[in-house]
């Protein structure tokens, strides 16, 4: 195991030192036989960024704002709590949080999977193209806030403007949602969704609290993509929408944009 002690380092040695034993540990084709451990992180801001081969890390506390970003592939443990902006623009690779997480959680990320066992802040998922964020707590405002791809499961509540002018993936809530956004509403799910659900949460560990046909959906009706239309307020959500929406999706979203993570 490589170990790595902050206390005595600043974050730029921290970030140098870290990527610098993981190009060591790719090179030496040893990433998946040598864990590593950063220790008295401090709740440090931009830790671990950059980090683009699939080391096992995991951060011993808690980490500040932008922790984990623009990574592809790691498979990261954070033993506490993260601050704004974790795991933005992430590429592929798993990161799990134990506990709370501040705004703009996994903004813009393309792949990978995000799992938050607490409470997440503002925004989470905004304009995220792909891959998954799990939330075991609540949701702040905005949970979805543009997303273009992905899909966000929340255990516990979603506070206001829940999918504010998303434009396609899919959200999906255990409890309660204070006011949904412009755009967004709740649909039936479609057969696949629940087989989706259980897949995700069992995959982080995660029990739902309701059975997984339960969960509200919430999805785009893309009125804002239609922007004569919308200024015109003639192009309402409806059932012809969705079972358009139905036949082209290939996996239970609403394929009509497709991100290529290269």
């Amino acid at each position: 195991m490589v170990e790595i002690d902050g206390s005595s380092l600043t974050v730029r040695e921290i970030n140098t030192t870290l990527r610098a034993h993981v190009d060591r540990l790719h090179a030496e084709g040893r990433l998946a036989d040598e864990p590593m451990v950063l220790r008295h992180p401090d709740a440090r801001h931009n830790l671990g960024v950059g980090v683009v081969h699939p080391v096992q890390l995991t951060i011993a506390g808690s980490a500040g704002y932008f922790c984990m970003g623009l990574c592809d592939g790691p498979n990261v443990h954070i033993e506490g709590n993260v601050g704004w902006g974790f795991a933005d623009n992430l590429l592929a690779g798993r990161m799990e949080v134990d506990g709370y997480a501040g705004a703009v959680c996994a903004v813009a990320m393309r792949d990978g999977q995000i799992v938050i066992r607490g409470n997440v802040g503002s925004r989470v998922g905004q304009v995220m193209k792909g891959g998954s964020v799990i939330c075991g707590g609540n949701a702040g405002f905005g949970a979805g806030s543009m997303m273009m791809g992905g899909t966000i499961i929340i255990l516990g509540n979603a506070a206001q403007s829940m999918g504010e002018f998303m434009m396609d993936g899919n959200i999906f809530v255990a409890g309660d949602i204070t006011s949904l956004g412009t755009d967004a509403v709740v649909v039936d799910q479609l057969d696949a969704d629940a087989d989706r659900i259980a897949e995700l949460l069992d995959s982080a560990g995660l029990k739902p609290p309701v059975e997984p046909r339960a969960f509200k959906k919430i999805i785009s009706d893309q009125r804002a993509l239609k922007y004569q239309e919308y200024e015109k307020n003639e192009l309402l959500f409806n059932e012809a929408q969705e079972q358009k929406a139905q036949s082209v999706a290939a996996d239970g979203n609403r394929d009509v944009m497709t991100f290529d993570s290269d």
